[in-house]
């Protein structure tokens, strides 16, 4: 599909015909003038043809698209406010009498161009070009982060439906990249079973093992197919090696040979440590975090921390939900760096402090705020790693009672373990509350384990129980709050497109639909917020 070259607005739109209909401060009015003319089909040009039949405009159905996350719209929802909504039809320069809507799928093909080429955030960019521009948005503005876990839409099947699907992936995988090794290597009843569906529910658990059996006996056969007549076209299978990866976690596989024939046994595994539950979505991680755990992904939202103003969304960043929120500090620099900001400091909670993290936002002449916990030892506060002087340089250590450690040494992971004399603690006073703290295996002396940047660590644990540190501090909980609306209000909580790529888009149309809000109510009332007395 093309775009059109000579595109122009109906001479009769409702913002022309209904001018003074709303007031001037009215929502859409304000999304009308200030937001609407930012978006132009030249910035999505790159996604469509020079020939064929002329597309819908990209530039209305990203506005379309803006107002829908705003509201929280299904597809039908947004395309049906367009035709009887008249605040819709003056905020998008609608035709007053246009008694037809668009198909609900347009909006759908437009999310997935924006998915193919990598411009998942180019919406949400925009709303952060439009707060910069007016002001709101300086290049040093401190900013604060949390995370929130989404949960995607996928049940946790049995093992024996997990490996059918699997299997069943790698037979269509094989299909779609080299149809004429399809028909020609590919066993017959293989491509008759897996071009079916199948579901364990019902049958009984002998069958339900011989079917087990079966299909681990199909996959293996596949992969051997695959080494033993090999295909150019199939040199980058992903699915197999899903199909490795499921297998290796769910089952084991036992080889057995019975007058020179070859039979495999397959045991369930019964309480597996799976990475993988959907093979057409890998990406899809298991997230324990305390008590809780989901299936999903993590978001992590990026804000403006300017006390007491309207403070807007810099950044919505995907993580896989099975990793640390510590290891997400590269993508905010990437995502800065991608607006053109650099924030003086950055406020985060425990979870994202650590003392590397701490080093490079110092290197980069920024400041990462955050309380840095001790550890989950049960050691009381008086013998916890933070009450002994450590001394980087010389790798040395000073416990609580005084006493100077004897040597130390570096572990492959970088890490420092600094011992104590065994003499020396096994005479001390402290023993049981330092040393051997109710243990099994009954310790002899006093091991520290620290990192290569303790010093930050130290330093930060001094800092952190100063006033000004706890005041300053306050600033980070009302990113809470942005958390709460993105998830009660927009649908945040649960994902609304498979993959990777479709949680990135969601949350950066969610961010964006946030950043509108805002920017409607600093372009009425001022960056300021009004300050209410309380009773």
């Amino acid at each position: 599909m093309s775009l059109r070259k000579d595109s122009q607005e109906e001479l009769y739109s409702a913002n022309n015909v209904l001018q003074g209909f709303l007031p001037e401060d009215d929502p859409m009015m304000v999304f009308e003038k200030e937001i609407y003319p930012a978006f132009k089909d030249e910035d999505f040009a790159r996604f469509y043809s020079t020939i064929g039949r002329h597309a819908i405009p990209p530039a209305f159905l990203a506005r379309v698209t803006l107002l829908q996350f705003r509201e929280d719209m299904s597809d039908p929802e947004a395309a049906d406010a367009c035709v009887r909504r008249l605040d819709w039809k003056i905020s998008l320069h609608l035709a007053l009498e246009k008694n037809t809507s668009f198909d609900p799928s347009s909006l759908c093909r437009f999310r997935r161009r924006l998915k193919e080429n990598e411009a998942m955030s180019l919406i949400f960019d925009k709303t952060v070009g439009i707060a910069q521009e007016k002001g709101f948005i300086k290049k040093g503005s401190k900013q604060r982060i949390d995370a929130t876990h989404i949960i995607s839409h996928v049940n946790r099947i049995s093992t024996t439906d997990l490996l059918f699907r699997t299997v069943k992936c790698v037979v269509e995988e094989i299909e779609k990249k080299d149809p004429d090794y399809y028909e020609k290597e590919v066993l017959e009843h293989i491509q008759e079973r897996y071009s079916k569906r199948f579901s364990s529910f019902g049958i009984s658990k002998e069958k339900r093992g011989e079917k087990l059996a079966e299909i681990v006996e199909d996959g293996l056969y596949i992969k051997s197919l695959l080494k033993k007549v090999p295909s150019k076209k199939l040199v980058d299978m992903e699915q197999l090696e899903i199909m490795e990866t499921i297998f290796e976690e769910n089952v084991k596989i036992n080889r057995k040979e019975i007058e020179e024939r070859i039979f495999v046994e397959v045991e369930e595994i019964q309480t597996p440590k799976q990475t993988i539950f959907d093979p057409r979505d890998p990406s899809i991680k298991l997230g324990i975090k305390g008590k809780k755990s989901w299936v999903g992904s993590k978001c992590h939202v990026v804000e403006t921390a300017q006390k007491g103003k309207v403070n807007f969304i810099t950044d919505m960043i995907y993580q896989k939900s099975n990793e640390d929120d510590s290891q997400i500090h590269d993508k905010v620099k990437e995502g800065n760096e991608r607006t053109g900001l650099h924030p003086e400091k950055l406020y985060a909670d425990t979870n994202y402090i650590s003392g590397a993290a701490i080093r490079d936002y110092s290197e980069n002449e920024q400041k990462l705020m955050g309380y840095s916990q001790d550890g989950r030892s049960k050691r009381s506060e008086d013998f916890k790693v933070s009450q002994f002087s450590v001394d980087m340089n010389t790798q040395t250590a000073i416990c609580p009672a005084g006493q100077e450690s004897i040597k130390s040494s570096v572990l492959k992971n970088g890490k420092i373990n600094i011992y104590f004399s065994s003499t020396v603690c096994g005479a001390c006073s402290f023993f049981q509350d330092c040393v051997n703290i109710n243990r099994k295996t009954k310790l002899t002396k006093r091991v520290l384990t620290v990192g290569p940047d303790h010093a930050f660590i130290q330093e930060r644990r001094k800092e952190q129980n100063t006033q000004q540190f706890k005041d300053e501090m306050k600033v980070r909980a009302q990113v809470e709050g942005t958390i709460s609306e993105a998830t009660r209000f927009h649908g945040l909580r649960n994902a609304k497109y498979k993959g990777e790529a479709g949680h990135k888009l969601q949350f950066y149309l969610t961010g964006a639909a946030l950043n509108v809000k805002r920017l409607i109510k600093a372009l009425n009332n001022g960056i300021d917020l009004v300050q209410v007395a309380r009773a």
